[in-house]
């Protein structure tokens, strides 16, 4: 198992391994996944998954009427980089869906009712009001209910995998002064720093980690997107 894998050999995977982007936390696949043939209305393909342009158009589009909300003015340039990069989170959290079904991670209804209920989104005065949810749900993010619980149980299943991998990256607090050395080549202002380092190693590490855990599960499955023949209208 590969997750068993990270275990055993955690501290020499953390050396020269590119990182991938984490979204809010969360993370982008290099391009050399990616190869460009066709597949009709579908923004990309993980194995046998379609991802649909109109899912991923919906993503974005609740993106960006959220940035204007806040007053953001975005370039040409800065929404075709976020176009990109929230193509390759979807990819990703795919092959994570799909790893974690394999593994048998599930998200119980509970689980589910509990996440949509805690979602501020679709709360009114502190209160979860299903007619706000579903006014959210099929308004703002251009989804039917059912469509938008599956769409959440898919990704809880991909985070519950995630943390997994992440728990592989913890930091033991004897590891962070020999890193420091390491790094910094003397223990001045060490202890001044001690704290932002030592998170800084853990995200770091947990960013090797999850690349090294993609590109392992990624080798030979077929990864492909389409973005810009589905922006052109092809």
């Amino acid at each position: 198992m590969i997750l068993s894998t990270l275990r055993r050999h955690r501290r020499s995977l953390f050396i020269g391994v590119v990182a991938i982007f984490l979204i809010g936390i969360f993370v982008g696949l290099g391009g050399y996944l990616f190869t460009s043939r066709d597949m009709s209305e579908a923004v990309a393909v993980v194995g046998s998954t379609k991802i649909s342009y109109m899912r991923f158009q919906s993503r974005l589009n609740s993106y960006l009427d959220a940035a204007r909300t806040q007053g953001k003015e975005l370039s040409d340039a800065q929404t075709s980089e976020i176009k990109g990069a929230m193509l390759r989170d979807m990819i990703v959290d795919e092959i994570l869906y799909q790893e974690a079904q394999k593994m048998g991670i599930e998200v119980t209804d509970l689980e589910l009712n509990a996440a949509i209920r805690n979602n501020a989104s679709f709360q009114s005065g502190g209160q979860f009001s299903q007619m706000q949810y579903f006014q959210a749900v099929r308004q703002s993010l251009r989804m039917t209910p059912e469509d938008y619980e599956r769409e959440q149980r898919k990704a809880m299943m991909a985070s519950k995998l995630k943390q997994q991998i992440f728990q592989c990256a913890k930091t033991l607090p004897a590891e962070v002064p020999d890193e420091y050395q390491r790094q910094k080549g003397s223990m001045k202002g060490f202890e001044k720093e001690r704290a932002a380092f030592a998170q800084e190693l853990e995200r770091t590490r947990a960013l090797d980690l999850i690349n090294f855990y993609l590109r392992g599960v990624t080798a030979g499955m077929d990864i492909r997107q389409f973005l810009q023949e589905r922006e052109q209208g092809r």
